[in-house]
């Protein structure tokens, strides 16, 4: 079977079919421009970043940023000092604001921690934090506290015409739905619009962070909110909360300043923000002259020009028009092309079935109109998470709310995940059996949709757990879920009739089930390689995601057992940590994860390097202390850069699960591999010997097929 046939002229015909409308409706439009920033954490590297007013600060130590006073800081002891209070940050650069699409999402945390001022038991919150863009940077009024957040006093109230506020309000005034809900203000404190948060499961004063998403459409004037959990936005997707019509052009200058505002009054509590981040793309002014999109609706009264799209429609109207209708017709055409030119070849959809009928326990294909109604027509309230092979939602298979649920992989046409990769994945999972991988359900090939259909994981992957500001994992459940993705791998290596290297072990793809037990996915970069030792490695593009990649693969291209344990040695390394392998923040500064512990290993202090929630439930007792150790250790033996010196899954898995296993060897520093390509003398060389030299001293050398050699300390070692 041919599973290329005639890309290269249906790739010309696509590009045609891209390119030649944009073409045209560059040249009747505006260049588009773009700003976009992101702030995963907040720290003094970007702290220059923004403006703090008032109370507003941010802890290089746990890269955050408070609003008001911290409640449980030493300087907020005294009540009278964390009451009234005001704070404020903006991003410091100016940012236009219309005529635009925008996309904001930003992490907060509130969380009450005062008592009744009449000296009651009972807690009272205060007073809230809102998203805001104002106009300039000049600071907040000085009477704005309490109800007012910060924005307003009792003078400017319902009088503001330059500034506006998404508030998550926490206090209940006489103009106030609740103490609950999330609100609209255009020119006053008393919301246009309001959402209840309690019918979406969420209380802002929770203490649990709350990831928000708010997107503009500058076409449509049509304003969106969405809000989840901050863990749980993988397993369940966003709630959407509100959906709105506002003309920014009549709210807020073109140009302003976006940030964060809030205030406590007689009550207090923490307003804090833990990321930020934040996208915009300039349209064309004739954007501002089209109709908003019919639905409800937060329009500021007073400008608006009833007869703009009279004015308009001569010269706006008629170009557009056409553009899109000759847009139209060449894309039809195209595709009409590639339709017939195509209509055998892998994109088809007969292909599919036809191959995969020859497999073994085929898994059962699901029709495009199911997957679509149990999605909700793939809607952004059942997106579990996005990657570079596209989106996975949640389907309710009964209809009822109560399930059975799905996950759907849904891969993106930009995928690298194609034809082939759809075809692999469905080939090796779909016969793999084991308790500690995810279970492939079903695939569907229509609409030229490439879709996979798993077993629904309800608390999402372990990333969320070991990275995240939200729930963690105590030892106990980390201890196990090693062990079951050891477990997982063990079985692809060695006892499955042919071993199955999966190339792309990391967190993210380790999905946790009901019970916290691990499951292996992801099997799209997976190649099946014969046990027999003629063929130890698959030859290869090089794949796999930074940092997980065992170094030998970026010079042999070959990926091998001893590569996925390589992976498997990062994985080891943060759970225990509780850190990425490559990170930003302090201690890991300009450094990498394995370096950081090595270092300490070296010192005789890797127990340092485990993760400081561990002991938020108490202290860790002495068996758990070891564990930990002993994890850390055998992590830096996986990640070892010589592949010959790595132990195998199964070594590992008795180091995980017999504490009186031995643990490797290692020297006190980690060994250096520098590896050079052999140069072309006119002789084809069958083999080179591959050097690492430690740099205590010791070294150890390995032979493969790679035709790559290495340096040593004093030697340069090529292959014969």
């Amino acid at each position: 079977m041919c599973l290329h046939r005639g890309i290269h002229e249906k790739q010309g015909i696509c590009a045609l079919a891209v390119v030649f409308p944009f073409l045209i409706l560059v040249s009747c439009s505006q260049p588009n421009v773009s700003t976009s920033f992101s702030f995963p954490y907040f720290s003094q590297n970007n702290s220059n970043q923004f403006i703090y007013m008032g109370n507003a600060s941010y802890s290089a130590s746990k890269a955050y940023i408070d609003l008001t006073p911290d409640p449980t800081g030493a300087s907020s002891s005294n009540e009278t000092g964390l009451q009234n209070c005001i704070g404020r940050v903006l991003y410091r650069h100016q940012l236009t604001l219309w005529p635009a699409n925008f996309s904001i999402t930003f992490t907060m945390l509130v969380q009450n921690l005062s008592s009744n001022s009449t000296g009651g038991q009972q807690n009272f919150n205060g007073d809230g934090l809102a998203f805001i863009i104002v106009p300039n940077k000049k600071t907040f009024l000085p009477d704005s506290y309490g109800a007012f957040l910060g924005m307003f006093d009792s003078s400017t109230d319902g009088n503001t015409t330059d500034q506006f506020a998404i508030e998550f309000d926490t206090y209940k005034n006489e103009f106030d739905p609740n103490n609950n809900h999330v609100g609209i203000d255009v020119k006053g404190i008393k919301s246009d619009a309001t959402a209840n948060l309690e019918e979406h499961g969420m209380d802002i004063k929770s203490g649990r962070p709350i990831r928000v998403r708010v997107d503009y459409d500058g076409w449509a004037k049509a304003l969106k909110i969405y809000a989840a959990y901050a863990d749980e936005v993988s397993s369940r997707g966003y709630a959407s909360l509100l959906n709105r019509t506002i003309e920014l052009s009549q709210t807020v200058p073109r140009s302003g300043y976006i940030g964060f505002s809030a205030s406590t009054g007689n009550s207090f509590e923490i307003h804090r923000i833990l990321d930020w981040n934040f996208s915009s793309v300039i349209l064309p002014d004739s954007s501002l002259s089209l109709s908003p999109a019919p639905g409800p609706a937060v329009v500021p009264t007073g400008g608006g020009g009833g007869d703009a799209w009279s004015k308009v429609g001569v010269k706006i109207v008629v170009p557009v028009a056409i553009t899109v209708a000759l847009a139209a017709l060449v894309s039809w055409l195209a595709f009409t092309y590639i339709k017939r030119k195509n209509r055998r070849t892998l994109t088809s959809g007969q292909d599919f079935s036809d191959e995969l009928a020859m497999l073994e326990n085929a898994p059962h294909r699901f029709p495009y109109r199911q997957l679509s109604a149990v999605t909700k027509n793939f809607s952004e309230t059942e997106l579990l998470g996005t990657g570079g092979f596209g989106s996975v939602y949640r389907g309710n298979l009964g209809g009822d709310g109560e399930g059975p649920f799905v996950a759907v992989k849904r891969i993106s046409a930009a995928s690298q995940q194609g034809p082939r990769e759809f075809i692999a994945e469905i080939a090796t999972i779909g016969r793999l059996r084991h308790r500690n991988l995810v279970q492939l359900q079903g695939w569907c090939h229509e609409r030229d949709q490439l879709l996979l259909i798993y077993d629904y994981m309800p608390n999402g992957s372990l990333d969320r757990f070991i990275f995240g500001e939200g729930e963690h994992l105590n030892w106990q459940r980390r201890q196990r879920i090693l062990c079951g993705l050891a477990s997982a791998l063990l079985y692809l290596h060695e006892e499955w009739e042919q071993r199955v290297v999966h190339r792309d072990v990391k967190p993210s793809n380790v999905m946790l089930d009901a019970e916290f037990n691990a499951r292996l996915g992801d099997f799209g970069l997976a190649r099946l390689i014969e046990h027999d030792d003629s063929s130890p490695a698959v030859t290869t593009r090089l794949a796999g995601t930074p940092g997980y990649v065992a170094p030998e693969c970026c010079y042999t291209g070959k990926a091998t057992a001893e590569s996925d344990v390589f992976s498997f040695g990062i994985v080891l390394l943060e759970v225990a940590t509780g850190r990425r392998v490559v990170e930003r923040k302090p201690p890991l500064a300009e450094g990498n994860l394995v370096d950081w512990v090595w270092s300490l290993y070296g010192e005789e202090r890797v127990g340092d390097c485990a993760d400081p929630r561990l002991k938020v439930d108490g202290e860790l007792s002495y068996e758990e202390r070891e564990q930990i150790r002993r994890v850390l250790v055998l992590g830096l033996a996986c990640s070892h850069p010589d592949p010959q010196l790595r132990p195998s899954v199964r070594q590992a898995l008795q180091v995980l699960i017999n504490p009186s296993e031995p643990l490797p060897m290692l020297p006190s520093m980690r060994p250096l591999a520098i590896y050079v390509v052999l140069p072309p003398v006119g002789a084809v060389y069958s083999q080179s010997t591959v050097s690492f030299t430690n740099r205590g001293g010791a070294s150890s050398s390995a032979s493969n097929e790679t035709g790559m050699a290495s340096i040593t300390a004093s030697t340069l070692h090529y292959g014969r």
